[in-house]
């Protein structure tokens, strides 16, 4: 089975901090795993990856080190065009709105990038199975509801990376 673990710009903030020790944990859990973590385009904006993106709070976390290294890959850009993909974007805006009791219009599309990449890699064979690191239990969640209605029942998984996750990490949980 071939697994693909998704993160969120929130798992490099919660690393961040002036010692940097769970960046570096991650860092060698993931090396020593011999895994990657994908990234959606907008979270490569926000980590400070595009220039033309403007001034994000996670601008300064030493990301850089792990394209260099291979632990952390850009995903393809999504595929809008494929029904799937926009679908469930358009759902996962729908149900974090819900649950957050926020406007449609005001979900960020990096939340939502996450669920439509988690689609679009399990739709285009790409893995069978996607495991979606995030801080953002509501789009954790969005993912974990629909995805199973579009035939991806037992293929995704939402872990929610909290401070003690970090700090407890090991390369098991990646094997």
């Amino acid at each position: 089975m071939t697994t693909v673990y998704i993160a969120d710009t929130g798992v490099f903030v919660r690393c961040g901090g002036p010692d940097k020790d769970k960046f570096q944990r991650l860092r060698r859990t993931l090396q020593q795993a011999g895994v990657s973590l994908r990234i959606p385009q907008r979270v490569y904006e926000e980590l400070g990856g595009d220039p033309a993106a403007e001034g994000y709070p996670s601008g300064n976390i030493p990301y850089p080190d792990g394209f260099e290294e291979g632990w952390i890959i850009v995903a393809d850009e999504l595929d809008y065009a494929n029904p799937l993909v926009s679908t469930v974007m358009d759902d996962a805006r729908r149900v974090i709105a819900n649950e957050t009791d926020r406007d449609e219009d005001i979900i960020e599309k990096a939340d939502t990038a996450l669920v439509g990449l988690a689609a679009q890699v399990l739709d285009t064979g790409q893995a069978d199975h996607v495991v979606l690191l995030t801080t953002d239990k509501p789009a954790g969640r969005a993912a974990k509801m629909l995805l199973p209605q579009y035939g991806f029942s037992d293929h995704i998984e939402f872990r929610y990376v909290s401070v003690e996750y970090l700090e407890t990490i090991t390369p098991d949980e990646f094997r």
